[in-house]
């Protein structure tokens, strides 16, 4: 019995939640970042802005060389995570083997939900206009009969589509395509198929021997033999099932080097913040907090401790100052980062940690920020922090 695959796959998406709010921004070049400084990158684009070479991963400097009159946003995380949440709750309430496959893709099994490919298509388009109606949002959704293919072919219906690969259509759909189209298969990947194989469309990888493939791409071979044939037995798995998260992080890199001790530590408090705030959302606390330093020279370093469970942005911040202390060595630094690891869920903070009244005061954030927004609310001593961002 062929599975039924649905992935569905947000349209440019954080650009999309910005411009439903702020419908003027329709049809315009926008750019969402992490933060304003010209040192950030570029988080993703609409597609007005991709058309003049604006796309993801790229420094906010080189987007506005490209593109003049690019309009750039600051990132809401939250909003963001906020309303993903919801467009998974819609597609559980239409199916219940579902995988969030990250902020803005999921995929469905749909095996045991409709009868045939006609009945997926009919649900497609009942998501799809669902999502329209309750967040203005686009997105595209692919079908087939297993993940890659399903991938693929939203890939291809992009934008705000619906895309089928079935048997009957697969070799005709996939032969002309670059190899880059597969998802696995990046930049570097490529580049060696073409260098040492010739390799430029899937035809033309379907005709490299398998044992040649191993001769240069060794375990990884099997993947590329079997994508190009459009082979995938990999299994949608359940948000429910999968193990849980392993870390929770963010960085921040500088809109110049410094050496400012006032500037670090302010940095640092902004990000124990986003840092708690995030295993505070999913009900977490962690064992081990992380620091990560990079220097002006790019020299890397990181440090990490046990502590006792939390989720406090003061125990946090505690922790991350500590430990940058231990290692610092008074160099101008670029970008510091907090994750924290060893996760788990209900355990109650140690009151060497935190009070009461500290707990209380992040939780009341919590809430004002996510019913207005992740900068509406601060720390006082963040809010000449992030002027000093834009």
């Amino acid at each position: 019995m062929n599975r039924i695959i649905m992935h569905v796959d947000m349209d440019a998406f954080f650009v999309s939640v910005e411009v439903a709010e702020k419908p003027y921004l329709r049809g315009k070049p926008v750019a969402v970042t992490g933060s304003l400084t010209t040192r950030s990158v570029i988080a993703t684009a609409s597609y007005e802005a991709r058309k003049r070479g604006v796309h993801s991963a790229m420094p906010l400097f080189t987007a506005k060389k490209l593109c003049k009159n690019l309009i750039v946003i600051e990132a809401r995380h939250d909003k963001y995570v906020a309303i993903s949440r919801k467009l998974v709750a819609i597609y559980n309430s239409f199916c219940p083997a579902v995988e969030s496959f990250s902020i803005d893709e999921a995929f469905l099994d749909l095996t045991y939900t409709v009868k045939d490919e006609r009945e997926a298509v009919m649900l497609a388009k009942k998501i799809k206009a669902l999502i329209k109606n309750k967040f203005n949002l686009p997105l595209t959704v692919g079908i087939s009969y297993n993940k890659l293919l399903a991938k693929l072919a939203s890939k291809l219906g992009k934008p705000d589509g619906l895309f089928v690969i079935n048997e009957r259509n697969r070799d005709r759909v996939m032969d002309g395509l670059s190899v880059e189209k597969i998802s696995g298969i990046g930049e570097k990947t490529a580049r060696l198929l073409r260098e040492k194989f010739h390799v430029n469309t899937i035809r033309d990888l379907k005709k490299v021997p398998l044992m040649e493939l191993y001769a240069v791409f060794h375990s990884y071979a099997l993947f590329l033999h079997n994508a190009a044939f459009g082979k995938d037995s990999t299994p949608v798995i359940p948000d429910y099932e999968k193990p849980q998260e392993k870390s929770v992080g963010n960085s921040m890199t500088f809109p110049f080097d410094t050496s400012s001790w006032d500037y670090i530590k302010r940095a640092f408090k902004y990000l124990a913040e986003k840092v708690a705030m995030r295993l505070r959302m999913r009900g977490l606390f962690a064992s081990t907090v992380v620091i990560l330093i990079r220097y002006a020279d790019f020299r890397t370093i990181s440090k990490r401790k046990k502590v006792f469970a939390t989720n406090s942005t003061d125990a946090i911040y505690f922790e991350a100052i500590s430990l940058f202390k231990t290692v610092y060595n008074g160099r101008k630094v670029r970008l510091v980062g907090i994750s924290v690891t060893n996760l788990s869920e209900g355990v109650p903070l140690s009151l060497f940690e935190t009070n009461d009244r500290s707990l209380k005061i992040d939780e009341a954030l919590d809430k004002v920020k996510l019913k207005f927004g992740d900068r509406i609310a601060d720390y006082a001593s963040l809010i000449d922090f992030e002027k000093k961002q834009v």
